[in-house]
């Protein structure tokens, strides 16, 4: 009697033919996984880095022309009864000012974080004592007048808002001649910190 043989694979080699495809497709997997973690690190961190470009040298280019800097910065970085504050406020020295048919002679240039929003803003404006609808003669940021023997402060009055960076958890600038600024930036559990100094030029 002739005996026949069958060809094929014991239970035993598919077990561990099935459980090497299995480890195989699994670090196939983590791999992927990994590659688009990388991938999506590397673009937030751009990103970060590229906001934080744009608000710094936006900023330290216009401090760098200006002739006054109006709001009172602390002059060191650690002190804890005058610490560094998230906003400044400065003398446009350019010209011509973007706004040169209101005749003003002082235009002003204010940088500001917003702790709701994460976005730093800028403001471009001008004083006035009359109402901002109606004002048409502009002042210096500190003047002031008397009427009815009460003084009365120059206000300002918003020509242009504009945010130029978002992404920001904290904003601090110190300084006086030489002006500090610290800038963290932070989105998808990333974290930047950029630094610069500027000096202005015409103070």
């Amino acid at each position: 009697m002739r005996q026949t043989y069958h060809i094929g694979f014991t239970l035993i080699e598919l077990l561990v033919t099935i459980t090497v495809f299995l480890l195989v497709m699994g670090a196939i997997f983590e791999i992927s996984i990994f590659s688009q973690r990388f991938y999506t690190t590397g673009e937030t961190q751009a990103e970060l880095l590229q906001n934080g470009r744009v608000i710094l040298e936006r900023i330290t280019r216009e401090i760098h022309q200006t002739e006054e800097v109006v709001t009172p910065l602390p002059k060191v970085l650690d002190d804890p009864d005058n610490p560094p504050l998230a906003e400044i406020e400065f003398q446009d020295g350019h010209f011509p000012s973007p706004y040169e048919d209101l005749n003003s002679d002082y235009y002003y240039i204010r940088y500001y974080l917003s702790t709701s929003t994460n976005q730093v803003s800028r403001q471009y404006r001008v004083y006035c004592f009359d109402p901002c609808s109606t004002c048409n003669s502009y002042f210096r940021w500190n003047s002031i007048k008397i009427e009815d023997e009460q003084t009365i402060y120059s206000h300002p009055c918003n020509l242009e808002e504009k945010i130029i960076g978002e992404y920001v958890s904290g904003l601090k600038i110190w300084g006086v001649k030489l002006i500090q600024i610290s800038l963290n930036l932070e989105d998808k559990n990333e974290t930047f910190e950029l630094r610069t100094k500027v000096f202005g030029r015409n103070l």
